[in-house]
């Protein structure tokens, strides 16, 4: 998990005082998997074995894009925007927003988000393994 630091203390708004910040923690997670799966693709189509891979990991990207849209818009829709993201040192990843007229900066450690990332995916292939062994 990220190490998130409050720039403003959270009232008492309409949502859970946290909530924001975990829907903000996942749409950054499915945004940098599904980044990192777009760079997959991209070094896989200059490889030979690009035809038996590619169907799976265009459907895996699919999923991650989805995913980082739906939470993405669900923060949008509790007053939240995202400004910037940065990893300036490949150490820290920076998000700076607004949320309910106040600036947050959260900060991860990218070792952590890219964890979480594996963890999301391990469990799509999981579940996405479980279905077909019910349909068989």
């Amino acid at each position: 998990m990220g190490t998130n630091r409050k720039v403003a203390a959270g009232g008492a708004d309409m949502m859970q005082p946290d909530q924001w910040r975990e829907i903000l923690h996942e749409a950054i997670l499915y945004g940098l998997l599904f980044k990192a799966l777009a760079l997959n693709a991209q070094n896989l189509n200059q490889n030979q074995l690009k035809l038996s891979y590619r169907p799976m990991l265009d459907s895996i990207s699919m999923w991650a894009e989805r995913k980082h849209h739906e939470y993405g818009s669900q923060f949008g829709r509790l007053g939240g925007k995202i400004h910037s993201q940065q990893s300036p040192d490949g150490f820290l990843y920076r998000v700076l927003v607004n949320v309910l007229g106040r600036q947050e900066e959260c900060v991860y450690n990218v070792h952590h988000l890219k964890a979480e990332c594996q963890v999301r995916l391990n469990d799509y292939l999981y579940s996405a393994k479980q279905q077909a062994n019910g349909r068989a």
